[in-house]
């Protein structure tokens, strides 16, 4: 019974991801994607940040997040500039174009929340969440596995 959290994990990603895609197109978003949601949220909470931050924030690796800023800039959303303290660090900002998103996706990730936790109490939903980030814990900083004797 205990393997059945991962495949529920699994397909609640898989869900949680269709839904997304459907209420950014519903919302007029085309082009945009689930996997860019960490690069605009930490865009919108700080108003810049270089693409080390931004790797590091969405755990991505940084030839993933250039493929993502990548996209975001063709589609004018952000901007990409060198950094003048270090001419190996990028910084990449919001363009109006892509501040204008802010309401939108204010307003979907209220809506994902309120569906995700339909039917949960308060005491509930941080049970799930302690026992969810535990289980992550557990495969980011794995301990060593007893053998059984």
């Amino acid at each position: 019974m205990q393997r059945n959290a991962i495949m529920l994990i699994s397909r609640i990603h898989e869900a949680a991801a269709k839904w997304i895609s459907d209420e950014l197109a519903a919302a007029g978003l085309e082009g945009v994607a689930p996997s860019h949601g960490d690069v605009l949220a930490l865009l919108f909470r700080q108003k810049e940040a270089t693409m080390h931050e931004l790797a590091a924030f969405a755990r991505r690796t940084k030839p993933t997040m250039t493929v993502l800023v990548g996209k975001l800039e063709k589609m004018g959303l952000v901007t990409r500039t060198q950094s003048p303290l270090d001419a190996r660090c990028q910084i990449v900002r919001l363009t109006p174009e892509g501040e204008r998103l802010r309401p939108a996706f204010d307003a979907i990730s209220r809506r994902l929340a309120s569906r995700a936790y339909a039917g949960f109490s308060p005491p509930a939903a941080r049970r799930l969440e302690a026992a969810l980030a535990q289980m992550l814990s557990n495969f980011e900083n794995p301990q060593p596995e007893r053998t059984q004797p």
